[in-house]
């Protein structure tokens, strides 16, 4: 009897998985082959429907029919079509601008797609079209100028850098450039952002309810996707501004196969100052620059692979031999493959370089410097499955290495040298997580998670125990343990 029953299950499991095909692929702009990211597939006369990922992909699986699929993006005009389900389906589309001006404007309760409609609380997401239309400071448009304007953001105030989630300090938000992170994310003493509007395509910015594929911070993540390039046809924008003047250059390598946008932006605010006054003839310099890059190769209809990379400095400089200067070095690499039509996967690996240099003193006798970096080195492999339109499971890892050299620093006072400097630290932080985001209904929508870090110290160096104390008065040290590199 127990066999008779297992053999009719597995009748009907088999039968179930034949009953069920897939439809799959990407969403595109038109004009330029950027993929859409959060573009949404409706069942038309169903509640079921899925939104593009962050690389423009989709997935849906559905009974064995014909359906009537809608795909849609604000500010395009949206496509449908009719599928015959009765296989896997591979359905690239490319929606067209919606230049079409609107005759009235219809305000409604709720939109039309609220059942595929994001679960994720405390998120603010814009396009680069909808941050230069916002207003800015001397008329430059601004990525963190732009999100100082939603609720529960603050500046942290002019001539300082980053900016306050909720009560949150700088150093709690994690600030992503195509995964790799930014540490210092402000030119110019904080009046400008070191993202490149020419060649920001998506910001994201996750102030509550952090997903789980996201560890290492607990205030706020910003995330920051640059566009592709136009695989298209070759395009170019600048602008001469009154701080700073901009380039931007995308081409397609080979047609709707591969493409590169290249992107530089330099202040000349000493330039101009050096035609009015001859303080800045002894080396001094007042500016900025950056250089943004990216390139992605269509391999076939499975893989595709990304590299982006950013350079930046900011420099202030007194003399030719006193003032200081920091920048930001990132260098991305990932690989989409789509394993099966229900299997995405995304492996990164990201290298992140900050520096910041001081240096004080008119001569060799009496002088002083200092300088301080942090680098990363990371791998992340994360999948995605699309179980049904009412499942989608997240599960990925990650393995970050870090290197810290907190104060490399020279005094010379009469001639007489002294090294304050500090050791160097390697850290490695690893994780792994999992995540589910599920509908239950037409109402109800759930979103949980499970994610597990580890973060140990490599190296030699020395452990210190603190004692008990009184408010006010430092802890004394009751015990230390020497570890050396192993």
């Amino acid at each position: 009897m127990n066999k008779i029953l297992l053999a009719k299950l597995l009748v009907c499991l088999a039968f179930y998985a034949q009953a069920q095909n897939t439809i799959s692929g990407y969403v595109k702009d038109a004009s330029n082959g950027e993929t859409l990211i959060g573009a949404t597939v409706l069942i038309k006369g169903s509640s079921q429907g899925v939104i593009t990922n962050v690389y423009g992909f989709y997935s849906i699986t559905l009974p064995q029919d014909v359906y009537e699929v809608e795909y849609r993006y604000i500010g395009y005009q949206p496509i449908a079509q009719s599928v015959d389900l009765s296989e896997n389906r591979r359905i690239d589309v490319e929606l067209l601008s919606d230049s079409q001006q609107l005759e009235e404007v219809v305000i409604s309760a709720e939109p039309e797609d609220v059942n595929v409609s994001g679960i994720q609380m405390s998120t603010n997401k814009l396009d680069i079209e909808t941050i230069t239309k916002i207003p800015s400071f001397m008329g430059e448009a601004d990525v963190l100028r732009s999100i100082q304007m939603v609720p529960g953001v603050a500046t942290v105030g002019e001539g300082a850098s980053g900016f306050n989630v909720r009560g949150g300090s700088v150093g709690q938000n994690m600030v992503l450039l195509d995964e790799a992170p930014v540490y210092n994310s402000s030119h110019l003493l904080g009046f400008f952002s070191v993202f490149n509007p020419d060649a920001v395509k998506d910001v994201n910015l996750i102030k509550g309810g952090i997903p789980a594929r996201y560890g290492g911070r607990i205030s706020s993540v910003l995330d920051i996707r640059m566009k592709e390039g136009n695989s298209k046809e070759f395009a170019a924008q600048g602008g001469v501004g009154t701080i700073f003047s901009r380039v931007a250059v995308e081409a397609p390598i080979v047609k709707d196969k591969a493409s590169f946008i290249i992107a530089a932006r330099r202040s000349y605010i000493d330039v101009f100052a050096k035609l009015f006054t001859d303080a800045l003839d002894d080396g001094a310099a007042l500016n900025f620059y950056d250089l943004t890059m990216k390139t992605n190769w269509n391999i076939n209809e499975k893989n595709r692979v990304y590299l982006s990379g950013y350079f930046g400095r900011d420099n202030f400089k007194f003399d030719a031999n006193q003032g200081f200067n920091w920048g930001n070095k990132t260098a991305t690499l990932r690989w989409n493959h789509i394993f099966t039509d229900r299997i995405f996967a995304n492996f990164t690996a990201f290298f992140s370089d900050y520096d910041y240099v001081l240096a004080f003193g008119e001569d060799e006798m009496d002088q002083f410097d200092w300088n301080s970096r942090i680098m990363n080195y990371d791998f992340k492999p994360e999948f995605t499955y699309f179980v049904n339109p009412n499942n989608e499971v997240s599960f990925g890892g990650e393995l970050l290495f870090l290197k810290f050299e907190p104060a490399n620093a020279v005094g010379v006072s009469n001639g007489e040298s002294q090294d304050i400097s500090l050791p160097s630290k390697n850290a490695l932080e690893s994780a792994l997580y999992i995540s589910n985001d599920q509908k239950i209904g037409q109402s109800i929508q759930l979103q949980y998670g499970l994610r597990y870090s580890h973060f140990s110290l490599l190296g030699s160096g020395v452990a210190y125990t603190y004692g008990d104390t009184i408010p006010g008065t430092r802890r004394p040290v009751i015990g230390a343990e020497e570890f050396d590199s192993r």
